[in-house]
């Protein structure tokens, strides 16, 4: 058996270790809908692994509570009421029994269970302003995921092994000081949806805040009921869940929660992932599903929601006059297309490939390298039409049912800067698309094998990005 053979027989034994490993999580069932304003039910049931369990902060509105100061102040006849005592009021609104006060008018509350109508009411009537979960932090060291730390995440950190070059990978690392994305930054995945009960996507799936899941309502009044986590545009319905792979794994490479112990972590582990599904379980999709899913992403911006990427990890088809004027909209409301250049191993300045190839400001077209930083065999290029290189050899990501497994593909490139974009514009929400691909091409880490290939010829890097003025 050679080098390679063996290599390959350990990776299925580690596969299947992990299925099994993320198997019993995802028996165990989820909630579906991630930290948001209000958390669904029970705290107890709200198991974010990035946040403590039975614990949210509140946020009273200045108005609120200076009138339950007041109140206080008269009930008790005292000149000013001890936060302990004011704190005491508040958690017994919520039903809870202890907290701990954290700001002038935010406190921490925890309790086995909460009643979701009192919640409701209290914010209706003005008295609170925010509940949101109480998030862990970590210092920032190594990673704790586990395929990390068995060196196969090569793109986030690159030590040499396996036949890589030590370095060659988008400084994720030195990323994550700076940012590790913005959780109301939001990048619209366009593909064949995404498995929402994955245990490493499931803390960073979107949620339409404007929407009440399952009434048969359409509440946000956008022309599409119940779509509280995206759309499924092959079926017209609300259920985008990833019936193939591709989009699963597309997704992880951009936003897998981070130190979780599981499987990975992605480029930009705490913004929000949309899942559009345009392609069906064999893959196969038309331009009128795109043209729709990118116009919903443009909707959402006009009402306010912060989606700011789209992630599209496919092409066919010619120059279509409709979706240009679609991708040139979409720029006019600063969103950013991430594009994958390809896998037929041509030319795209001589050969266009779309939606690639488009010459919208807001496109970037990306080629996939493997580990030594060499173009990929199978990868597109072209010194004009193809902008940077990310890794898309033997990426590890997500994949159904919260298994793991590697692909190979330009379509695993297009995340690397779907995610670091998503850190980009996490720190700097003022850059215009034309902007963020500017920094993006301009802190590319230089390869010299790759000169000619594309018009900023390395491998993208997040860092270098946000520190790039």
């Amino acid at each position: 058996m050679d080098a390679r053979a063996l290599k390959h027989q350990i990776l299925i034994v580690l596969l299947c270790w992990v299925a099994f490993s993320t198997s019993r999580a995802v028996a165990q069932g989820g909630n579906l809908l991630p930290p948001g304003a209000l958390p669904q039910g029970p705290f107890t049931g709200f198991a974010s692994p990035i946040s403590n369990k039975g614990q949210v902060l509140v946020r009273l509105q200045p108005a609120a509570f200076r009138a339950a100061r007041d109140s206080l102040k008269k009930r008790y006849n005292i000149q000013a009421p001890s936060n302990h005592v004011l704190l005491r009021e508040v958690a017994r609104l919520f039903g809870l029994r202890t907290g701990t006060h954290v700001a002038h008018n935010s406190f921490l509350l925890s309790g086995l269970a909460v009643n979701q109508a009192k919640l409701k009411k209290l914010r209706r009537n003005g008295f609170v302003s925010r509940v949101e979960p109480n998030y862990r932090i970590n210092a920032f060291n190594e990673p704790n995921d586990f395929l990390y730390r068995l060196g196969f995440l090569w793109g986030i950190k690159n030590t040499g092994s396996f036949g890589g070059v030590a370095g060659v990978d988008i400084d994720a690392l030195e990323a994550w000081p700076i940012s590790v994305g913005s959780p109301d930054l939001g990048v619209a995945v366009i593909d064949t949806g995404i498995y929402l009960k994955h245990p490493d996507l499931l803390p960073n799936m979107w949620l339409n805040p404007s929407e009440i899941p399952s009434n048969g309502i359409d509440d946000d009044k956008n022309g599409f009921v119940d779509d509280v986590h995206g759309w499924d545009f092959v079926t017209n319905d609300a259920d985008p869940n990833d019936e193939m792979f591709h989009g699963t794994h597309c997704a992880g490479i951009i936003a897998a929660a981070l130190g979780n112990n599981r499987g990975l972590c992605g480029v930009a582990p705490r913004v929000k992932l949309l899942p559009l599904r345009v392609l069906n379980a064999k893959g196969e999709g038309d331009t009128a599903g795109l043209i729709k899913a990118v116009r919903y992403v443009i909707e959402l911006r006009k009402r306010g929601e912060n989606i700011r990427i789209i992630s599209a990890s496919l092409g066919g088809g010619e120059h279509l006059q409709a979706f240009k004027e679609v991708l040139d909209e979409a720029n006019r409301h600063g969103i950013l297309f991430v594009a994958a250049a390809g896998n037929d191993g041509k030319n795209n300045d001589e050969t266009p490939t779309y939606p690639a190839n488009y010459s919208s400001p807001n496109v970037i077209s990306v080629a996939a390298l493997d580990s030594s930083g060499r173009l990929a065999s199978f990868s597109n290029y072209g010194a004009s039409t193809v902008d940077v290189g990310a890794p898309g050899v033997f990426i590890w990501s997500s994949f159904l049912f919260g298994f793991y497994l590697p692909f190979d593909g330009t379509s695993m490139a297009a995340p690397f800067v779907s995610g670091a974009a998503a850190l980009l514009l996490s720190e700097r929400p003022e850059l215009t698309p034309e902007q963020t691909i500017s920094i993006l091409k301009r802190s590319s880490k230089p390869i010299s094998q790759l000169k000619g290939k594309m018009a900023s010829p390395g491998i993208i890097s997040a860092a270098r990005a946000l520190r790039t003025r």
